[in-house]
């Protein structure tokens, strides 16, 4: 339930806060003095698209806020599905308050509960607490889609899984037979990439690549193309290390060995040092054995490096053709000629997919379609009912269910189609063309839809066009009745309307400053009185109060 609303400088409303009751709640005014402007605001905070116009001119940003109270039972649910993870920092104890903040240059900035929330979250919130109605709805009433949607509010629990399930399964289906076709259309491109995919597959093959090899061989190439170098280099290093004249680095540390093992002999804390100057004379003779093979082995072999060149040219090729990771290109084509070789048996696969996907579809159409049944059944009687209750009660309504091409939703169209009085012939809605008499049936609908949660609100905004006199009493009658279970606040030009209300609010338009803007009050007693003497005639005067006190009455 909405408790109150504020409003700062959207249009031409400057400030205005407005305290709303439970039950039926009524704004009247005189026309153009700005009664859908409550309607715009509050359709702003409830995240509808708002344009930076909406900006009262001359002021930085509008701001609309609003007090929600919501029923303890449904609370945490509500606020879950609409804002997921972000409801449990809302504040909602003493109130939901949303708020909306629109800049001139059109930005926006929601919150709820004090927590910052994207405009959609606010929107899905809105959807959950308010059933927004207008007069402008009478041309989506008219609507396939917007008809089939009413008619699946009432479907049983199982024909919504049925329904949610076929949903999935076209898509899946659709997805299947497009990749089938693409299949069967490209037979020959299919073949010449197998043909293509079969000579990389052998080249490769072939050729052996090796990353390993790669790198060994270049070692290989640098080591045959500098076998002088290395002869002169390693030979002169074993010369160091002895020589034929014993003074390389082997005959110097023998030497030394010698030495310091005479003077071990009388100092044994020189064995330690004998100890590593021993492990160094071994380790000089391990490395000039080394060198000494390394040498023996060494060689200029023309022949040998040629290979080697070729060999490395050869492998640097496929790189250049296939990228660096030849190896790994490999691996994928072997992997995709596997597959465009296995096509036929894909194929099979999803031809027998398509098959199994289009016996269940129709299983599920066949139990949506029941269910249709049903709902028409319930959908046609709770509105023929709330007719009668609209002084249309020898006006017949039918949701009839017309076959349709399949679809994703099932294989069936809803046609509304009234009887506007007996002995006429059927009509479908969307070609009636009585104003007051679609408001009606369009009222009708919407109330026997319920589709809002406990304890939200609905909010009519003219809905009553075209209608007057006892229609109009009924219409009130109907909607102060709404109002025992849900609160109900309506725009109206209507008296007979507005006497039914808990609360009277009314618009008007004035200059102050040099600028026009919409004053918001509520109106009670004797105030309450003059303004539905307005309404009755168009002026004041002592018929006119009387009739309005006649309605006070009746709608006590």
């Amino acid at each position: 339930m909405l408790t109150e609303i504020s409003v700062e400088n959207v249009a031409l409303i400057e400030e205005a806060t407005l305290e709303l009751s439970p039950g039926l709640n009524v704004i009247s005014g005189e026309t153009g003095a700005g009664k859908t402007l409550l309607a715009t605001a509050l359709q702003m905070l409830l995240g509808a698209r708002s344009r930076s116009e909406t900006v009262r001119a001359g002021a930085k940003r509008a701001t609309v806020e609003g007090t929600f109270v919501l029923p303890d039972v449904t609370r945490s649910s509500v606020l879950e599905e609409a804002l997921g993870d972000l409801a449990e920092e809302v504040e909602a104890d003493d109130g939901l308050v949303l708020r909306r903040t629109l800049t001139e240059d059109g930005r926006s900035r929601c919150y709820v509960g004090g927590v910052t929330v994207p405009v959609r979250a606010l929107a899905s919130l809105g959807e959950r607490m308010v059933s927004y109605h207008s007069h402008r709805e009478q041309t989506r009433l008219t609507e396939p889609a917007e008809q089939l949607a009413i008619l699946d509010d009432f479907l049983d629990e199982g024909a919504v899984e049925a329904k949610e399930e076929r949903e999935a399964l076209w898509h899946a289906v659709e997805r299947d037979r497009r990749e089938l076709e693409e299949i069967t259309a490209s037979s020959e491109a299919r073949l010449r990439e197998i043909d293509f995919l079969r000579f990389q597959v052998s080249e490769l093959e072939a050729a052996d690549y090796s990353a390993q090899e790669l790198t060994d061989l270049t070692r290989e190439r640098d080591r045959l193309r500098n076998v002088t170098d290395l002869l002169q280099s390693t030979a002169a290093a074993a010369g160091t290390l002895s020589s034929d004249e014993g003074v390389g680095a082997i005959e110097a540390v023998a030497r030394s060995v010698s030495e310091l093992e005479r003077a071990a002999r009388y100092d044994e804390t020189l064995s330690a040092l004998l100890g590593r100057l021993g492990g160094l004379s071994a380790e000089l003779e391990d490395v000039l054995y080394e060198l000494r093979s390394y040498l023996d082995e060494l060689e200029a072999d023309p022949n040998r490096l040629e290979v080697v060149e070729d060999r490395i040219a050869a492998l640097r090729a496929l790189e250049r053709k296939y990228g660096d990771d030849v190896e790994g290109y490999l691996q994928d084509a072997r992997a995709r000629l596997k597959r465009m070789e296995n096509l036929d048996e894909e194929t099979a696969g999803l031809e027998a997919r398509i098959h199994e996907g289009e016996r269940r579809l129709g299983e599920l159409a066949a139990t949506i379609s029941n269910g249709r049944e049903r709902a028409a059944e319930i959908l046609s009687a709770k509105v023929q009912e709330i007719l009668a209750h609209l002084n249309l009660a020898k006006t017949t309504f039918r949701a009839e269910l017309v076959p349709n091409a399949p679809g994703p939703s099932g294989v069936e169209r809803v046609e509304f189609v009234i009887r506007p009085n007996p002995g006429e012939p059927e009509l479908p809605v969307r070609r009636y063309a009585s104003g007051g008499e679609l408001s009606r049936i369009m009222l009708a609908i919407r109330l026997a839809q319920e589709r809002v949660e406990p304890g939200a609100t609905y909010v009519f905004d003219e809905v009553d066009a075209g209608i007057g006199g006892e229609t109009a009493t009924a219409v009130g009658a109907k909607l102060r009745e709404l109002g025992e279970r849900n609160q109900v606040l309506t725009i109206t030009h209507l008296p007979q309307i507005a006497s039914e209300a808990g609360t009277h609010v009314v618009v008007s338009k004035e200059e102050a400053g040099g600028r026009t803007i919409t004053r918001i009050r509520r109106v009670e007693g004797e105030e309450r009185r003059r303004e539905l003497a307005r309404m009755l005639s168009g002026r004041i005067d002592d018929a006119s109060l009387a009739h309005a006190s006649e309605l006070l009455v009746g709608g006590r």
